[in-house]
């Protein structure tokens, strides 16, 4: 059995600008502040920890964030409704197709999204069919923790026993996605569909690094 944890923003779905854009509406919309983000990297990172930085940056008590969230996702769902740059990553509906149709593969998310938030991208990509758990970006912890409670999950949800470290593989864009991964000692692989070059990603030594799914991937995975 090989259980292959799924990274969003990049690795499934590629929607330039949508996302944080999405944040600072929410905070215009809430707080009336403007570029609320401004300075922060996204890149890998949890939504709980952008947006607790951004409340420390802008005075805002913190308490106040599950409020602040929940307009987001509001915002979020409106936005993506509407016409918007990107869509799913090359090959990506393909590539999920073909591993959905296996026995020997258990596919989850391991993301910095926020679980309503993470649905809510799927869903408007058509994509949320392919998955029912995993690991998301609610709480202020390090990423390999999301990774963790992923396959956590994966066991519960599924049935899993315990895998080897070789037959789990965490699929991301950004080397935060590397570094979680190679935290727990599973596959890593890197994919060149989000803000990161296949160079930039090489530096950070993956396992495996594919400049997208439309290129040949199943030896990644099934040698």
């Amino acid at each position: 059995m090989k259980l292959l944890i799924w990274d969003i923003d990049g690795t499934l779905t590629y929607t330039p600008g949508v996302g944080r854009r999405a944040m600072e509406v929410a905070f215009e919309e809430k707080f009336d502040i403007r570029d609320a983000l401004e300075g922060i990297d996204m890149a890998g990172g949890l939504d709980v920890e952008i947006v607790r930085q951004a409340f420390e940056r802008h005075g805002l008590p913190q308490e106040r964030r599950g409020e602040y969230f929940a307009h987001y996702v509001q915002v979020l769902d409106r936005m993506l409704a509407a016409p918007h740059p990107g869509g799913p990553t090359p090959g990506i509906v393909e590539a999920l197709d073909t591993l959905s149709g296996r026995q020997d593969v258990v596919q989850v998310l391991g993301t910095g999204n926020i679980e309503a938030g993470a649905w809510i991208k799927l869903r408007r990509h058509g994509l949320d069919g392919y998955f029912r758990t995993g690991g998301f970006g609610d709480e202020p912890v390090p990423r390999w923790k999301v990774i963790q409670a992923a396959i956590d999950r994966a066991r519960d949800h599924h049935g899993l026993g315990s895998l080897p470290a070789d037959d789990i593989y965490v699929i991301g864009d950004t080397p935060r996605d590397i570094e979680a991964g190679r935290h727990l000692g599973v596959q890593t692989v890197s994919v060149a569909t989000g803000p990161f070059t296949a160079e930039q990603l090489a530096a950070h030594l993956p396992d495996h690094l594919l400049p997208s799914f439309e290129a040949p991937w199943k030896q990644v995975f099934f040698g």
